[in-house]
């Protein structure tokens, strides 16, 4: 599981380094493939078989199942597939979030991947926040914890 909060930089070949401890958990053997996924304000990493795992679980929920037969499935389903880009681990432990940029012009510099970042551990995957963005998400993080484990 990937676990923590990691201030990092984006190198001017907008690279970012994952913490070692990430690395050692996604790259498995000559295995050093991950996806991209540009979604809920920042960027997620996923190895090929977690990002699988995702998308499937998105459409299992209650009573409803994957329906090829279903436009909109379908539709949600390649969209999802679509947005994900390729990258490799280098041998220094960096992924090229330049990549995104190739597959959808400017979306970099949408999420704010510029400059500083937070790389954090979300269980299965890990996420890449612009570090300010990062930090405004946390501002309410305790309130809501808070809220999550006490009900008076």
């Amino acid at each position: 599981m990937l676990a923590g909060s990691y201030p990092m930089s984006v190198d001017a070949k907008a690279r970012v380094t994952l913490p070692a401890v990430f690395r050692k958990q996604l790259i498995d053997g000559d295995k050093k493939t991950i996806y991209l996924v540009p979604m809920n304000g920042c960027v997620n990493g996923f190895t090929p078989e977690g990002f699988e795992r995702f998308v499937d679980g998105l459409f299992e929920y209650g009573d409803h199942h994957y329906d090829p037969r279903s436009r909109r499935d379908v539709q949600l389903r390649t969209g999802l597939w679509a947005s994900a880009v390729e990258v490799d681990i280098d041998s220094a432990g960096r992924v090229a979030l330049g990549k995104l940029d190739a597959a959808k012009p400017g979306s970099r510099e949408k999420l704010g991947l510029t400059a500083d970042v937070t790389v954090v551990g979300a269980g299965d995957h890990f996420e890449v926040w612009n570090t300010q963005k990062w930090n405004a998400t946390q501002a309410s993080f305790e309130d809501d914890l808070d809220a999550l484990l006490f009900h008076d």
